[in-house]
């Protein structure tokens, strides 16, 4: 199987694992999209509140790519259910568009995803960050198998440090290489 190949087989078996790992999670009173954006640029309780209101989706899978494209730094403040609700539709959009991704979705969510704030990178753990979001087994497996596949084709991420993290997701979430 050449890399190429071998590279869309897994990233489309991975949006599809995601998908299905994530399937039904709800944002309930989790900060939106638009909320967090607004949060982000300090803006009044009032407008927070009325930005909440464009995001009138009910499922992840509705979240526009455009939203999350013009919204890519919403991850960082959003609360832990918003968290868990947007993180697949953040992977899988950055997954489409990997090549095209000028504002790093997908290195976004990697670094959420492997950093406990405010513990550093090498100090935090993923039992505490599987717990922090509520992530079942299942959707740990599938964190575990993004960030490998960020490790093996995407050089940038791939430096002693992250690929110690990843290993620790590895072992967490059960997944042998």
């Amino acid at each position: 199987m050449s890399n190429e190949s071998e590279f869309e087989s897994r990233r489309a078996a991975l949006i599809a694992e995601i998908t299905e790992a994530f399937d039904g999670v709800s944002r309930k009173d989790g900060t939106t999209l638009h909320e967090a954006i607004a949060m982000d640029a300090w803006e009044s309780v009032e407008k927070q509140r009325a930005a909440r209101c464009l995001d009138l989706e009910t499922r992840w899978q509705d979240v526009p790519d455009d939203d999350i494209i013009a919204c890519c730094s919403a991850l960082s403040f959003l609360n832990e259910k918003g968290f868990r609700y947007y993180i697949p539709a953040f992977i899988i959009c950055g997954l489409r568009h990997w090549g095209n991704d000028r504002n790093g979705i997908l290195h976004s969510s990697q670094y959420h995803l492997l950093h406990d704030y405010p513990k550093s990178l090498r100090k935090s753990e993923p039992t505490a960050i599987a717990s922090k979001y509520q992530f079942t087994d299942v959707q740990s497996k599938a964190v575990a198998r993004l960030l490998r596949f960020l490790i093996d084709f995407d050089e940038i991420v791939g430096n002693p440090a992250t690929v110690e993290a990843v290993e620790r997701w590895e072992r967490y979430a059960n997944i042998g290489e």
